[in-house]
């Protein structure tokens, strides 16, 4: 069964050259595991989407929870779909623009066209946080 699931979590004061380092182990794992998805990061907060099968979510779930680099991981949508929104983003990260103002419009731009209406919302809320 193919599912989506976003979460966030805290994790202050992570610079680039962590951010390319857990990218670079999100891509290597996601591919051995067929798990595809979209990570943001606002310099306090992950939230990442991960697109796969109920057992390899799990164990990617598994991994991020025992990540030191952050902590308070939850859970807020998990949703069975029928297809991939990021079919071909092993693990994608979408920076999101400085300006906050700029935030949602920029990010809406990138975001599949095919991703969940409500999943989209929540996204584009995350973009607004400070």
């Amino acid at each position: 069964m193919l599912r989506q699931i976003v979460y966030i979590s805290t994790a202050a004061g992570i610079d680039s050259a962590a951010i390319a380092s857990i990218l670079e182990s999100c891509r290597r794992n996601n591919a051995e595991r067929a798990v595809t998805g979209l990570l943001l990061y606002n310099g306090r907060n992950f939230l990442q989407l991960l697109e796969g099968n109920v057992e390899d979510l799990s164990w990617v779930l598994h991994r991020i929870e025992a990540d030191p680099r952050h902590n308070g991981v939850s859970i807020i949508e998990d949703i069975a779909v029928e297809e991939r929104a990021c079919p071909d983003w092993l693990m994608r990260h979408i920076r999101i623009a400085d300006d906050v103002s700029a935030r949602r419009d920029a990010l809406d731009a990138e975001l599949p066209q095919d991703i969940d209406p409500s999943l989209r919302r929540i996204i584009l809320n995350f973009a607004s946080l400070n």
